[in-house]
């Protein structure tokens, strides 16, 4: 499951999408995917089911999980070997996204990060013996929006600071955190808009960011490429997101699927729908009240929707074993997961 902030004018879209519930904890036509941020090893039994059995019942064919960099950006986030093989033992396929701030457009603003992204992506993937000829998506999550969002706010705030009476506003709707980040990118945006995105401060639309997103995708193609030369290990590429961003990459060529983000206020969100150019077209988050994580709360994930035109998508269904030594070793963490430490 990603943890979004709903950036088109953002109050309004975040209250809506929080007040809306996903399907409900059972099995749905067509609903043969679901992507969860947290280890699917984790979960406990369901009605005398093991926790596996009882995702199969759900209707589940393929299970999203997550890459990430070594400081998670949620606790367990990060695939591990031992859950891998767990996944396809059970016989479920795997599909990896690598996903690290992937929502915060200074993300791709920073020079570099496509880069290290690419990297860290190939690295995990080796580790959790990923096959050549599948795919790692990456993340392009709601960073369009977050431009109209900081626009929006430009406005409302007359090019100012956030005032406390808004601030308490902003937190009352959106929660701390989602305000956090809107008030950072915001801070980021009042200072440097022009210098960042030409034109005029309060003037930028979604289109803005794509410069950005252009280089940091470049960029992993290069680290791509070149490691498919120098190893004959290839893997394809694939993006996360809206649709106006859906849209760009695929007619840029710069990956080879998209999948729609359940984000629906996002910029060309019925446009890239209705194109049925998407892979897979996610769904609300869906809590399962009662099965719950070893480690505390219900399982959540988000069903996904297959397009039935593109039924591979990237997924894989065995593990290889590489044989190359893993620079960081996999330690417990000390609360019921596992994940990559220095």
């Amino acid at each position: 499951m990603l943890i979004r902030l709903f950036y088109s004018t953002f109050v309004f879209i975040s209250l809506a999408t929080m007040s809306v519930a996903g399907p409900a904890c059972k099995a749905h036509p067509g609903f043969s995917v679901i992507d969860a941020s947290h280890p699917l090893t984790d979960i406990m039994p369901r009605d005398g089911r093991p926790a596996m059995a009882a995702i199969r019942d759900l209707g589940v064919e393929t299970i999203i999980r997550y890459y990430d960099n070594v400081a998670e950006t949620l606790p367990c986030k990060t695939l591990v070997p031992e859950e891998t093989r767990a996944i396809l033992q059970a016989g479920f396929s795997v599909l990896a996204v690598f996903q690290h701030n992937n929502d915060n457009p200074m993300t791709f603003v920073t020079p570099g990060r496509g880069t290290l992204d690419a990297q860290r992506a190939i690295e995990l993937a080796l580790a959790n013996g990923q096959p050549s000829g599948s795919a790692i998506y990456f993340g392009v999550d709601g960073v369009d929006g977050a431009i109209q969002s900081a626009n929006y706010e430009y406005a409302k705030s007359g090019g100012s600071e956030i005032s406390q009476a808004r601030e308490a506003t902003l937190k009352s709707s959106m929660g701390a955190g989602s305000f956090r980040k809107h008030q950072a990118f915001y801070d980021i945006y009042r200072e440097e808009a022009v210098t960042l995105f030409g034109g005029t401060a309060g003037k930028h639309g979604p289109r803005d960011i794509l410069p950005y997103i252009d280089t940091y995708f470049r960029d992993i193609q290069t680290i791509f490429t070149n490691f498919g030369n120098q190893t004959g290990i290839r893997y394809k590429i694939g993006g996360y997101g809206g649709g106006l961003v859906c849209e760009h990459l695929l007619s840029s060529g710069m990956v080879e699927y998209c999948w729609l983000s359940q984000s629906k206020g996002l910029a060309g969100y019925k446009t890239f729908e209705a194109s049925q150019k998407w892979v897979m077209r996610q769904e609300l988050t869906t809590v399962c009240n009662g099965w719950k994580f070893g480690t505390g709360g219900d399982f959540q994930f988000d069903f996904n929707t297959v397009n039935p035109r593109t039924p591979d998508f990237g997924q894989w269904n065995t593990q290889v074993d590489y044989a190359v030594p893993f620079s960081r070793p996999l330690k417990r963490d000390g609360v019921g997961c596992y994940a990559w430490r220095d």
